[in-house]
């Protein structure tokens, strides 16, 4: 500290600024973005611009790339409940995997049919046909009148929607089932109680 300096303290003031909490997403009227965004951000970025369009290209670190894309808005996910015999899902992915393989060669389709915002993820071998899938898919106005929104899958995202009710349910059903199983079991000699001084 220097000569002649003052310091002052003040206990400190812990209250939230700003309107209602958001869960961290909008801070001070900034929307706040996670890391695994940027990250995605930031290969979307480069592999746009880059040249090399080989499977392990240098652009990811060699990795493969952004390969997987993001559907949102596909369906309305009340119309694929009411489908017993999941026909409608059935063509709706098939659908999907006629459009995307026009774009090229297409890995995967997985349809969240109970996913509110009806999502539909698609993963393609190579990066630069997600590109294609991104820039073909997004802001098109699909046959039932949804306008559906393409972006890159961020890694951490989980679309599947889970019945915490059912979950809660089933778990229990499991644990009396294996209580029932342990209580039933026949234990070895070594392993039984033995109470000394009685025959």
């Amino acid at each position: 500290f220097r000569d002649g300096a003052t310091l002052s303290v003040q206990r400190a003031k812990f209250e939230q600024q700003g309107g209602d909490f958001e869960n961290g997403s909008n801070i001070n009227g900034k929307r706040m973005v996670s890391e695994a965004k940027r990250k995605v951000a930031r290969l979307a970025a480069l592999q746009a611009v880059g040249w090399d369009e080989g499977e392990n290209g240098r652009i990811a670190g060699g990795l493969k790339g952004l390969r997987i894309v993001v559907l949102m808005n596909m369906f309305d996910p009340k119309e694929l409940e009411k489908d017993e015999n999941d026909e409608k899902l059935g063509r709706l992915e098939k659908e999907v995997h006629l459009e995307c393989q026009d774009i090229g060669v297409v890995e995967k389709i997985t349809v969240f049919s109970k996913h509110p915002a009806g999502v539909i993820i698609v993963k393609f071998e190579k990066p630069n046909d997600a590109i294609d899938a991104v820039s073909k898919f997004n802001g098109e106005i699909r046959p039932n009148g949804r306008k559906v929104e393409a972006h890159y899958w961020d890694g951490v995202t989980d679309y599947t929607v889970r019945d915490a009710e059912k979950e809660a349910k089933d778990a229990e059903q499991r644990l009396d089932q294996f209580g029932d199983w342990l209580e039933n079991q026949e234990l070895p000699e070594e392993f039984q109680l033995k109470v000394e001084g009685v025959e």
